[in-house]
């Protein structure tokens, strides 16, 4: 599989901004690129958080153009004989530490084409001194600028392998008496997103989410509870969530990831 010249690349790290280490990681990849279009996906994910990028790399990849790189460091393991993962779907490749970030991003999807990188590539690459603490600088962005330019293909990059996967978010059981899942996260206004489902929902002739000793109706907008008021609904992401009516469900409820949440047909007997 080749990838067209696109120069299109986003990032996704949990370095912050705070420190220069994005606007590092984009001087590299310009350097090497001159003409690359950078994209900031996010730079404040929990600190090692590799699932959780991947959660949100899962609700993003999709909505960028064939030939799109995606880049992503979230790398606990920075330095070690960790290895580094490329997956090639529908025209776009995904690079990352193989420590589960990509296999969360593309959870269910079929025609993942997935390589590890030759450990030579680098020197054949001459890359230079690796430091062992900013491959986002030293490896990741030129690798993203020079699959992003077409000058590296996939298979230039290491051969076909299976990815690490271990620890995968936690999915929705399955219950006699309905649904039992989690809070995964809560967003900039303090809605928490479950591992429940749209499907799992639609499920439902009359859908209650139940959550901290509450029962709540499942409604369309966060404006069809009184101001206030908790309630629960489907999100843009096809996820069911927690949320208040102008406020941080969050703060006001007290809960965050793991959260237990059961979902279940308020018609049932």
């Amino acid at each position: 599989m080749t990838v067209a010249q696109a120069g299109l690349i986003t990032l996704t790290t949990d370095f912050g901004l705070a420190d220069p280490f994005v606007g590092i990681m984009k001087g590299r990849i310009l350097g090497q690129l001159p003409g690359a279009r950078l994209v900031d996906l996010s730079h404040a994910l929990p600190a090692g958080r590799a699932d959780l990028a991947g959660f949100w790399l899962a609700h993003a990849w999709r909505e960028f153009p064939p030939a799109t790189v995606h880049l992503a460091v979230v790398d606990p393991g920075v330095g070690t004989a960790r290895r580094v993962l490329l997956a090639s779907i529908s025209g776009q490749l995904l690079l990352a530490p193989d420590n589960g970030l990509l296999p969360e991003a593309l959870r269910g999807r079929a025609g993942v084409e997935w390589r590890v990188m030759d450990p030579g590539l680098p020197a054949r690459l001459q890359l230079g001194p690796m430091s062992r603490t900013f491959h986002g600088r030293d490896l990741f962005a030129p690798l993203a600028a020079w699959l992003a330019a077409g000058t590296l293909s996939p298979a230039e990059f290491g051969p076909r392998a299976e990815p690490q996967d271990p620890a995968p978010l936690p999915r929705p059981r399955r219950e006699a008496d309905g649904i039992t899942g989690r809070v995964l996260l809560a967003d900039h206004f303090g809605n928490l997103f479950t591992n429940i489902d749209a499907p799992l929902v639609s499920a439902c002739r009359q859908p209650v989410a139940e959550v901290a000793g509450r029962s709540l109706a499942v409604l369309s907008t966060y404006c069809d509870a009184p101001r206030g008021e908790p309630l629960a609904l489907v999100n843009a992401f096809e996820l069911l969530e927690i949320a208040i009516n102008g406020a941080s469900a969050a703060a006001v409820l007290g809960l965050g990831e793991g959260a237990a949440v059961r979902l279940r047909d308020g018609l049932r007997a």
